[in-house]
């Protein structure tokens, strides 16, 4: 009887670790693009979050003809949420004026949208020379510590830091006179201190949430679009903050 000769089958030892050299090499390809991926669909949520705000500001504008009215800190706290309770749960601040122009269709207390004012990518304000250094309180991010992660335009809310008189008001819409498609009225807070001339202490600080390498960001404009802006020093040739052409070395 001819012995029946049986054929191993199984990996030896150097193919499976060519096996998981392969993996490792494919894995490694991939994850770059999966965080790439990742970013594209914050960055995509953000522009988002910022298109359905602008339609609030621009309802609230259509029904006074001004901007929203002056509060202690305008640039903050033109909209958003406040912390209540042991658990601090987000809830809207109704005293905040453009809540009430906010869709109210889906969640939130008083059927405000809360998810519009939170940037995924929200991480806060930190020190331009060390990035993992945030400088609010308890280190938390700019929805947390102010209720709302987008910054908006203090010269279209304070008429004495447009330059325009010491009353220190909203402005009329009738006053504003820029490209309305350049005009920042509201943007992820990286554009505040891009726009920071060197020395001046706010140069100290950065807020780049979307790409540590470049300070961009979405950007609502006065006229509702929405765009994707690396910003810098002014004068830029993709946005303006002076409500007025005239006005642009002054306010900041």
């Amino acid at each position: 009887m001819r012995e029946v000769v049986r054929k191993h089958t199984g990996f030896t030892l150097i193919e499976l670790l060519i096996s998981l050299a392969i993996v490792a090499l494919l894995v490694g390809m991939l994850l770059p693009l999966l965080s790439g991926t990742q970013r594209l669909a914050r960055r995509s949520i953000c522009a988002n979050n910022l298109r359905q705000l602008g339609l609030a500001w621009h309802a609230y504008m259509q029904d006074t003809e001004q901007l929203p009215q002056h509060t202690s800190q305008p640039d903050w706290a033109w909209g958003g949420v406040r912390f209540v309770g042991a658990e601090d749960q987000a809830v809207a601040d109704i005293s905040r004026p453009i809540n009430a122009y906010l869709d109210t269709d889906d969640g939130g207390e008083a059927g405000i949208p809360l998810g519009v004012f939170e940037d995924a990518s929200d991480r806060g304000i930190t020190l331009r020379d060390d990035p993992s250094k945030s400088v609010l309180a308890d280190e938390g991010t700019c929805f947390e510590t102010f209720g709302t992660s987008y910054r908006a335009n203090m010269l279209l809310l304070d008429s004495t830091r447009a330059g325009i008189d010491v009353l220190r008001r909203p402005l009329k819409v009738a006053e504003i006179t820029a490209q309305p498609s350049k005009l920042l009225l509201v943007a992820d807070p990286v554009w505040y201190f891009a726009i920071q001339p060197e020395g001046a202490p706010d140069r100290a600080f950065d807020a780049r949430w979307h790409e540590r390498d470049a300070e961009s960001g979405n950007m609502a404009a006065m006229d509702g679009s929405v765009k994707w802006v690396v910003f810098g020093p002014l004068p830029h040739p993709d946005f303006v903050i002076a409500p007025r052409p005239e006005l642009a070395n002054r306010g900041r």
